[in-house]
């Protein structure tokens, strides 16, 4: 035990569990859902997908990928039919990535969405399809080898559709960045305390059995099981306890106080089951 923590409290040590891949895993995902909503953000913030021409040559940009035509490419002011993304982007007026029609011809879009485009045909690619928001203008640009950039007809827009995707994304990350939950035990004058994330187990020694737990903690039927923090109705060796666990499998303590049987994991059980023999539990082997 060690030394109280007031004048009426006792804090109890726990059993420790190694959490360095937990927390390794939980930046992997955070990072992760952030790149997301990065990405769902920040094309249309920046102004892409964006088309420079520069001396007869038209490069389309998006932020990741990019496709190069010159002047005097095979061109056409076409509608599209309908397509279906293989791989990219499409959100809400903007379109990345390649797309494929019901006759399996594919396309690489680099566009608001809309069926209107114009349609390169480099031979040997896919046909490459752009929405610029003055198509002349870009035309006669490209053909004259003057210097523009050119961007969407609704250029540095973020959907809204993009926003409600990036925002739950987002609080996702912030939430499993916060510090993981905890569990405290303390003996206080009447009663062992059980200090959750969400609510607190006041067990009394009056009543109270304790006898240390046969197997290991076993499968969660209700509750929270994460590295450390093991809380809820559980099946164990014994039967269904109540956990309040930072271990699935140190040795443990069945605790039976108000009909009910809790699985707790002190750092050392010997030593805590003597401290409740003193404040009145019944001891079982």
């Amino acid at each position: 035990m060690s030394a109280p923590a007031s004048a009426s409290a006792l804090s109890v040590p726990t059993a420790q569990t190694k959490r360095g891949v937990w927390r390794l895993l939980r930046l992997v995902f955070a990072a992760s859902m952030i790149a997301i909503a990065v990405l769902l953000v920040l094309p249309p913030l920046l102004g892409y997908p964006r088309y420079e021409v520069r001396a007869g040559v038209l490069t389309v940009r998006s932020i990741a990928t990019s496709r190069t035509v010159r002047a005097g490419t095979p061109m056409q002011q076409v509608s599209l039919p309908p397509l279906r993304r293989s791989v990219g982007t499409a959100s809400e007026g903007l379109c990345v990535g390649r797309f494929q029609a019901a006759d399996s011809q594919m396309y690489e879009l680099y566009s608001d969405c809309s069926p209107q485009v114009l349609l390169f045909r480099v031979p040997g690619q896919r046909p490459l399809a752009i929405t610029p928001g003055d198509p002349s203008g870009l035309l006669d640009t490209l053909k004259s080898g003057g210097t523009a950039t050119y961007h969407l007809p609704r250029s540095f827009h973020v959907p809204p559709s993009s926003w409600l995707l990036a925002l739950p994304l987002l609080l996702l990350a912030l939430l499993t960045l916060l510090p993981p939950p905890t569990l405290r035990y303390s003996l206080t004058p009447g009663a062992l305390l059980v200090r959750r994330r969400l609510g607190t187990d006041r067990l009394p020694y009056a009543g109270m059995t304790v006898r240390p737990a046969r197997g290991r903690l076993g499968l969660r039927l209700m509750g929270t099981g994460l590295p450390g923090y093991h809380t809820g109705m559980y099946a164990s060796a014994d039967g269904q306890v109540l956990a309040d666990a930072t271990s699935a499998s140190a040795p443990a303590l069945l605790i039976v106080s108000g009909g009910a049987t809790y699985y707790l994991t002190p750092a050392d059980p010997a030593g805590l089951m003597l401290e409740l023999e003193k404040r009145g539990a019944t001891l079982l082997p």
